[in-house]
């Protein structure tokens, strides 16, 4: 498969759990990580098929219900249906940080051992959520919008988490990431990205190949050959739905 022929990847946005398949189809062939927010919405969606998206089990740091609803024993159970989790993580203005921080632990020792690909909030908290990967030994995790400064993303390189950008981040801020370890994301419907639907991903391809210095079709093609380096470490690759790990296999 040559660069050209790579459908569009975007590695986090969210998405109703009970979108239809006619708003799928109109996605085309893109490949989108749709995060959920809390256990209710993943247990929506733990059985959906959809040959577009991979379903994120999330329990998002500032929802204050899925915080009161957070259940180790049940994220268990719905973990086994799922290659991706998210959105997860600490955001510093979302309320109860003592709660937050307890969850996000929990999570990340949960996740530890498992197969999949770990999508991580940190507004506001980049050094926090960095020093609980760091404990953890989390494989598998993309940190998303990740504004940390030098020393941030350093240590985060060091416990091999990538990360996924979008066109609301500064140029200084990409340009502070290593080429090998980005994806691109439209955080859709976040109104600073500005992105018309999920998939969305042109302004920020186009950025990145700006600040690489290269075309916005190679930036498509290094961002899926991350996402497969990043696969086959984690070992979420076996968990991906078919037609996902086959294009991976066949870059």
């Amino acid at each position: 498969m040559t660069s050209a022929d790579l459908p569009a990847l975007d590695a986090h946005a969210h998405i109703a759990p009970d979108v239809t398949r006619d708003q799928i189809t109109a996605l085309g062939d893109a490949v989108v990580f749709a995060m959920t927010r809390s256990l209710h919405e993943a247990s929506q969606v733990k059985n959906r098929r959809d040959h577009s998206l991979i379903w994120g089990l999330g329990i998002h740091p500032a929802v204050a219900t899925a915080r009161a609803a957070w259940d180790p024993e049940r994220f268990k159970d719905l973990l086994r249906s799922f290659a991706l989790v998210g959105e997860i993580g600490l955001d510093r203005r979302g309320g109860d940080w003592a709660r937050q921080c307890s969850i996000f632990q929990e999570l990340l020792t949960i996740v530890r051992s498992e197969p999949v690909l770990v999508s991580i909030h940190s507004s506001g908290a980049t050094t926090e959520v960095v020093q609980y990967l760091t404990d953890a030994k989390t494989r598998g995790a993309i940190l998303h919008w990740f504004n940390g400064d030098d020393t941030d993303v350093k240590r985060a390189i060091d416990v091999d988490a990538y990360f996924s950008v979008n066109a609301a981040m500064s140029e200084d801020q990409i340009r502070r990431l290593p080429r090998n370890r980005v994806l691109c994301e439209t955080d859709f419907p976040a109104r600073k990205v500005r992105s018309r639907r999920p998939a969305d991903t042109g302004r920020i391809e186009l950025l990145l190949s700006q600040a690489w210095g290269t075309s916005p079709q190679e930036v498509r093609a290094t961002t899926w050959w991350n996402l497969r380096t990043l696969s086959e470490r984690s070992g979420a690759i076996e968990r991906l739905p078919e037609p996902v790990a086959d294009t991976l296999l066949y870059l």
